[in-house]
């Protein structure tokens, strides 16, 4: 099918195979009792045979139709499996209370379509209101499903979750961040995305000074995100060792590159971003933001060690390159990357050791 994106541009949005074939022996989620395609609810039904699951260790299957969740449904260590985003679907009911959340050793997701009936405002911004939630799992992976709406983020993963997998999975309208990495998090691997009209950032790496663990570990490689997402398109807000690869970054109305650490919301220290390959275009469209197409920001903490190699930067609204702040900036590199079609300064280098070689455009 066509989707109209909000550069005007109409792109073409195809549906993934699903990632996991159905196992032999996968318990169906109608053996008790989910209807599809009607109006009764079907939450204690699936639940009740992904625990069945849990203790028989066998992966769960979603036949085809849309299914009704009035709460919370919990994956622990078990495989939730359809036949594609355009087959199986999950609507949840309840804006307030409606991710599925996930836990345990080695839980998947693959090959459905989780969406919300209404939304509500991102307010306090509970976790109760996200589509995905990984809560302290570990070897998790979460692949080509549809995510349609949520109050908050489209997926959360935090609680020091680790060795995690995120791929070919379509967001769109999500409340909060699209894909939200956080509270000592390692080891995540976010690729081949879709990340649309997000309503806040794409995917953001994110550590506060109250948590015990830095985010760290994490790779975010051939991602497709913006097109009129609310504020960044790929950040890191306190985070080490993080990679940022051949991403396609479009339309947001804030920075599409940021790298931080804020005072404002008291987040740890940045080192180790290697942003590498990625093609950012005409993003910072907020007229009152006044962000550059990339953005290097401290008000409080340190940022280090800060490579960009490669990159085509083009169409900015407000400026092609910054980094300034209160905070101490050390080594920030830019090797081999291409600005055009700058509006604004080109570059703006208030902070900061600047180490430039081989780029065109400054």
């Amino acid at each position: 099918m066509k989707e109209e994106a909000k550069t005007g541009k109409t792109e073409e949005v195809t549906e993934k195979a699903p990632a996991i074939e159905i196992p032999e022996g996968a318990l169906s989620i109608v053996d008790e009792g989910a209807t599809p395609d009607d109006d009764t609810d079907d939450l204690s039904a699936i639940q009740a045979v992904l625990d069945r699951a849990a203790e028989q260790k066998k992966a769960v299957y979603i036949p085809p139709g849309n299914y009704r969740l009035s709460g919370i449904l919990t994956v622990n260590g078990v495989s939730l499996l359809g036949d594609g985003s355009d087959k199986a679907i999950l609507t949840s009911t309840n804006p307030e209370n409606g991710s599925i959340d996930m836990q345990g050793e080695g839980a998947v997701l693959s090959g459905f379509a989780h969406v919300y009936e209404t939304t509500v405002e991102r307010g306090n911004g509970a976790n109760d209101k996200n589509s995905i939630t990984v809560k302290g799992a570990s070897n998790f992976k979460i692949l080509n499903l549809l995510i349609d709406k949520s109050s908050t983020a489209g997926i959360f993963v935090g609680d020091e979750s680790s060795n995690g997998t995120i791929t070919g999975n379509s967001l769109r309208n999500t409340g909060a961040d699209g894909i939200h990495i956080t509270n000592g998090s390692t080891g995540v691997t976010i690729t081949e995305n879709s990340v649309r009209e997000a309503g806040d950032d794409t995917i953001a790496v994110v550590s506060y000074e109250e948590n015990s663990q830095t985010t760290s570990d994490i790779t975010i490689r051939d991602n497709d995100v913006g097109y009129g997402s609310k504020a960044r398109g790929i950040s890191v807000v306190g985070g080490e060792n993080v990679k940022i690869e051949n991403n396609q970054i479009r339309d947001t109305e804030m920075a599409g590159i940021y790298i931080s650490v804020e005072k404002e919301w008291d987040t740890r220290n940045v080192k180790n971003v290697s942003i590498s390959g990625n093609t950012i275009e005409h993003t910072g469209t907020r007229i009152a933001g006044e962000h550059p197409n990339i953005l290097v920001y401290a008000s409080q903490g340190n940022i280090d060690e800060i490579k960009f190699n490669g990159n085509t930067i083009s169409d900015s609204v407000h400026g092609g390159i910054g980094v300034w702040g209160s905070g101490e900036i050390g080594n920030i590199y830019f090797d081999a990357n291409k600005l055009e079609n700058t509006k604004g300064l080109a570059t703006n280098f208030k902070s900061g050791t600047i180490h430039s070689e081989g780029n065109i455009g400054f």
